[in-house]
């Protein structure tokens, strides 16, 4: 099993930062094509909502991204440092059709294998993302 772990501070500009760390670690793993895209695109859906909804972009709070990649699965634990999250996504509506924002869950429901978000320790969220993997295409030691 291979795990990284990456920790930025709440600032808008650490987007860019975090999608070349995943990008790094997935062709280091060699993990490409449509299921490189569709874990980019979910993790940085989670990192967007961690930055401006639970941290809402203080930059004292930081936002911890955990990878772990198994013969079987590819997994990204996002945790944020905000309060009381939970129930707004439990609350929340469907986003309309032509909406800016509002569909990073959405989205992170539709291409990921399985994903759950609960309130960590110190009451931020965290939310898992997996996506299941053929075994014969990674070969973790």
């Amino acid at each position: 099993m291979i795990k990284k772990e990456f920790v930025y501070k709440s600032i808008s500009e650490n987007e860019n930062k975090m999608l070349d760390d995943i990008e790094m670690f997935l062709d280091e793993n060699k993990i490409s094509g449509e299921l490189k895209n569709k874990f980019m695109l979910c993790v940085s859906e989670a990192f967007t909502n961690a930055l401006v909804h639970g941290n809402k972009l203080d930059p004292n709070k930081e936002i911890i991204i955990k990878y772990t990649l198994s013969n079987t699965t590819l997994n990204a634990d996002v945790i944020d440092e905000g309060h009381g999250g939970i129930e707004k996504v439990n609350k929340r509506k469907r986003p309309e059709l032509l909406s800016e924002s509002g569909r990073g869950v959405g989205l992170i429901k539709h291409y990921s294998s399985s994903f759950v978000i609960s309130e960590n320790e110190e009451g931020g969220l965290q939310l898992k993302i997996v996506f299941e993997i053929n075994k014969e295409r990674v070969n973790c030691r």
